[in-house]
């Protein structure tokens, strides 16, 4: 058993405790007391009347033993027998300590203690009555025949005494003083168990009232209101409940003006976030726009005025020829030349700005045209394409953010990755309302924890996926490569 196990105990068995223990440790201790003072007294008592018997017998035997008279010494025996239980034996001895007279009780002697006491008479000294100096001796002078005068033992009392007889008889007292200190006992627990019950209630109410506000519920009344510590405790926990419902309500109506200046912020940046969608929106189609209306002026304008020239040039250089002007036909092939590469160029910004395959191949030609282009003009990386047969044709304005967003993220494996393959693929969402397009290369990769390696690139494809309502998820590790993964929304149209 546990040293400490009263630290399990409920309040119940802790009052009924702290009511009967005391009241039963009073009983046995009281009741052990009696017992013990009155085997105490016994024995003092037996003690004493012991050895009041022995020197009491001893000078009533002497001339009994002297002159030999044994009937006489045992009738004495017999009746102080009779008249004292507690003797247990009595043995009369001559002076050799031989029994003379011996009587005894039947029953078996408990706890026996001996007492004895000599039998003694005065011996009669032996006076000279014809002894001159008798008369003539001064006063105050021992005389001879007094010197010789002496005290004679002719014998020995034993007596032999028993507390029991006596502790019997008062065992009767000793078991009423037990009863009225059991009757007490049992009248202080009876006492004990209102007080305790009456205390086991003021504490189970306050032990309820702790649990209801541990639970929220602050209402808190006592119907036994009491006086004291109790009475100071009940006052100090409806005040402790007074202040937590105050505390709590006042922290509610904080809440409440928080959550709402949240939810308003929230709404804010909200409605600041589809503004800006809005704006980039507006902005790219405005951009997108200026570039068309560019590459068309260019197209139409620039792109016309190089073919006149490459024109011009070569008839300038079959004229040259035909009047065997070589130095003319040379400087006409390289303005024919010049024409050409300008032509060239001026072809590679218009599709730059503008790609006619998006308008007539839609978005998937247009990527893989893409692809296949930078296959070609990068030959240390193979790049593949991969697109779903069952996607639908989006070309023009609905097919230009997936477009931008591959054409960014493919400039950035050129730039950056140093990669050997890179793959893009197009396909449905598993959704069925939603484009998938996935770049991946097998670079040398980033941290995406580090925000400095989020370059202008991913910003700008960011911003432009979450204008249109999608998501972008860029994966990356160091020497592990990069994989680009957009859902945009499709048209329903």
């Amino acid at each position: 058993m546990s040293k400490w196990f009263w630290r399990d105990w409920g309040i119940a068995a802790r009052l009924l405790a702290i009511a009967v223990l005391p009241a039963s440790v009073m009983f046995v201790a009281v009741t052990s007391a009696l017992y013990v003072t009155a085997q105490s007294d016994v024995r003092r008592d037996v003690a004493e009347r012991g050895r009041f018997i022995a020197t009491a017998l001893a000078q009533s035997s002497q001339y009994g033993l002297v002159s030999g008279n044994v009937a006489y010494l045992r009738t004495t025996l017999r009746h102080l027998l009779e008249a004292e239980p507690s003797i247990a034996c009595i043995d009369i001895m001559n002076a050799a300590r031989q029994p003379v007279v011996s009587d005894c009780v039947q029953a078996k002697v408990t706890e026996p203690s001996t007492i004895e006491a000599p039998v003694r008479i005065d011996k009669l000294p032996e006076i000279d009555l014809f002894d001159s100096d008798l008369g003539q001796a001064p006063p105050g002078t021992v005389r001879s025949a007094e010197r010789a005068s002496t005290v004679h033992t002719v014998g020995h009392v034993r007596v032999t005494m028993t507390p029991a007889p006596i502790f019997q008889a008062r065992r009767q007292a000793l078991l009423a003083a037990s009863g009225l200190v059991l009757a007490a006992a049992v009248v202080s627990c009876l006492i004990g168990l209102q007080l305790a019950k009456r205390l086991r209630h003021t504490l189970v109410s306050v032990m309820s009232a702790l649990r209801g506000i541990r639970k929220g519920r602050f209402e808190v009344a006592f119907s036994d209101v009491q006086q004291g510590e109790l009475g100071e405790l009940q006052r100090t926990i409806v005040q402790m409940a007074q202040t937590l419902h105050a505390a709590r309500h006042e922290l509610e109506q904080q809440v409440a003006t928080r959550t709402r200046e949240l939810q308003a912020a929230v709404d804010l940046a909200r409605q600041a976030d589809a503004e800006k969608r809005r704006l980039i929106v507006h902005s790219n189609a405005v951009v997108e726009e200026e570039r068309r209306r560019i590459a068309l002026e260019m197209h139409d304008h620039l792109g016309a005025a190089l073919t006149s020239v490459r024109l011009e040039a070569a008839a300038l250089v079959a004229q040259a020829e035909a009047s065997h002007e070589t130095d003319m036909a040379r400087g006409a092939r390289r303005i024919a030349t010049t024409a050409e590469s300008l032509y060239a160029s001026t072809r590679h910004i218009v599709k730059s700005l503008r790609p006619e395959v998006i308008d007539t191949l839609g978005l998937a030609g247009a990527v893989e045209d893409l692809v296949r282009g930078l296959d070609k003009v990068h030959p240390a990386c193979r790049f593949t394409f991969k697109s779903d047969a069952t996607l639908p044709d989006l070309r023009g304005e609905s097919a230009m953010p997936a477009y931008r967003v591959a054409q960014e993220a493919l400039t950035n494996v050129v730039k950056h990755a140093g990669a050997s393959q890179a793959s893009v693929s197009l396909s449905r969402a598993p959704d069925q309302g939603h484009l998938r397009l996935v770049i991946q290369d097998n670079g040398r990769g980033f941290d995406t924890q580090v925000p400095d390696r989020n370059g202008i690139g991913l910003i700008g494809m960011r911003e432009r996926v979450a204008a249109v309502g999608g998501e972008i998820v860029v994966s990356s590790a160091p020497e592990e490569g990069t994989t680009v993964c957009v859902t945009l929304p499709m048209p329903t149209n």
